[in-house]
């Protein structure tokens, strides 16, 4: 065990939550501002995207926009798996982030002439969401060893979640003050912060906690032509253990966009008859409420449990307890089909996803060499991610068509997909175990000058 009066009072405070060792408290620090500033940017404009798709189309054209993000990305990975062969690793996240910074400015140009952009700002801006938090994940893996990386990141995630909380009020407040295109300009300005702040981010990271993978060259090495353009599709079709991740992931967000559908459909109707004059500031000021919600309580797991549960419990328990939470919320809302339930229970839902899931499935791939960090990561967290919205669309376009009572009889199909996604995890959690079992921390130093012991991800 270390010796705690080497310890300075930020790391004592972070101790509370799981092993800390000196110097570390910086990293902590720094990494946690920079997602605090990320996601930020990303609630800023979650209210503003569902304000225009929910007043110009309604829920269905909303579910199409889901849908339609998996189709596009599937030109983008190829793009991205293009621009990490090429690129530095270290300058992945800035590239990324700067891009979509650029487009913000470019939107705020469109909301001030009045243009009709609300479906393409919807799809623009989940595809944002999702590779924004995924580089932010990637760039952590790449600094972390897998030991240091499981009794940190829950301390990091605080900062994921602290930044969703602050843009969700943010957004709540600001919302009738400053407009749309006031909320695009501080998220850009937040996502410029993200950028400056990775800049010296991996300067704080202690010798003894960063990642064993040294290598310098460009990412992705594969020699076949068609594998390199493939990119992460590649990676994750030789892995039976990348596969059954993407699989999570896919099941995680078909039952998500499914229930956030229910949601929707109830939000619009309500909207058009307790405020027909402007259903939009209805829809706003609800969506930010309820984003401030999932975000405040996703903030207190994250805080007072998360670090706790995998360490404690093991990273392997961990990745089941948010798919049995599904199952068992969605069960609830089936055995007595009350659609007030329906809000309490996505909130619960949304909350463990972002802060106990998230940080879980990031920790898997700790082990795992730069090509899989990065490329087959961002292929699972963007396109299978994704594909789970696709599906979801498929299922809610059949749904509304041919069902008697769409909202019931989905809700029976979401208990169903809990039940496959905590098999799925399950299966997970036991191959993780079976894998990287050698890379578990012990909290203490393992001596004057030791490296920390390399563990090849195995496909």
């Amino acid at each position: 065990m270390h010796d705690a009066r080497h310890l300075t009072r930020f790391e004592r405070l972070l101790s509370l939550a799981t092993s800390v060792q000196p110097g570390e408290g910086r990293c902590v620090a720094t990494l946690g501002a920079q997602a605090l500033c990320l996601m930020t940017a990303y609630y800023l404009i979650r209210p503003v995207r569902e304000a225009l798709i929910l007043t110009h189309g309604g829920a269905e054209l909303r579910s199409y926009a889901v849908g339609a993000q998996a189709l596009l990305l599937i030109l983008i990975i190829p793009a991205y798996g293009a621009l990490v062969r090429n690129a530095d690793a270290s300058r992945v996240f800035r590239y990324v982030n700067g891009f979509f910074a650029t487009n913000l400015l470019a939107f705020v140009v469109l909301c001030q002439a009045n243009a009709p952009f609300g479906f393409v700002f919807f799809v623009w801006t989940s595809i944002f969401g999702v590779m924004t938090v995924t580089q932010f994940w990637v760039f952590a893996t790449d600094l972390f060893n897998a030991r240091s990386g499981q009794r940190l990141f829950g301390l990091l995630a605080i900062g994921v979640s602290a930044g969703s909380w602050l843009g969700a009020r943010l957004a709540s407040a600001g919302f009738e003050l400053v407009g749309p295109y006031g909320l695009m300009l501080c998220s850009a300005g937040f996502l410029i912060a993200a950028i400056a702040i990775s800049h010296f981010a991996r300067a704080q990271v202690p010798e003894a906690a960063r990642s064993v993978v040294t290598e310098e060259k460009p990412i992705g090495g594969t020699r076949d032509g068609a594998a390199r353009w493939l990119g992460g599709f590649a990676l994750i079709a030789r892995s039976r253990y990348l596969v059954a991740i993407a699989l999570l992931v896919l099941l995680l967000n078909w039952i998500t966009s499914t229930g956030e559908f229910l949601l929707s459909d109830w939000l619009a109707r309500t909207a058009r008859e307790v405020a027909p004059v402007d259903p939009k500031a209805y829809i706003g000021h609800f969506m930010s409420g309820y984003q401030a919600s999932i975000t405040l309580v996703g903030l207190m797991i994250q805080v007072l449990l998360v670090s706790r549960i995998i360490v404690r419990a093991g990273l392997t328990r961990a990745l089941l307890v948010t798919p049995i939470t599904f199952f068992a919320g969605y069960l609830l809302i089936g055995i007595l089909p009350v659609f007030a339930l329906l809000e309490s229970v996505l909130i619960v839902q949304r909350s463990l996803d972002y802060s106990l899931l998230n940080t879980s499935r990031s920790a898997l791939l700790l082990p795992a060499s730069r090509d899989v960090k990065y490329q087959a990561k961002t292929t699972i967290d963007t396109f299978f991610y994704r594909l789970g919205d696709l599906l979801s669309t498929l299922t809610v376009f059949i749904g509304v068509r041919v069902c008697s009572e769409p909202r019931v009889q989905l809700v029976w199909l979401i208990v169903a997909l809990g039940a496959t996604m905590t098999l799925v995890a399950w299966l997970i959690g036991r191959e993780y175990a079976r894998r990287f079992s050698g890379e578990r921390d012990t909290s203490g130093p393992r001596g004057p000058g030791s490296a920390p012991r390399r563990v090849v991800f195995q496909q």
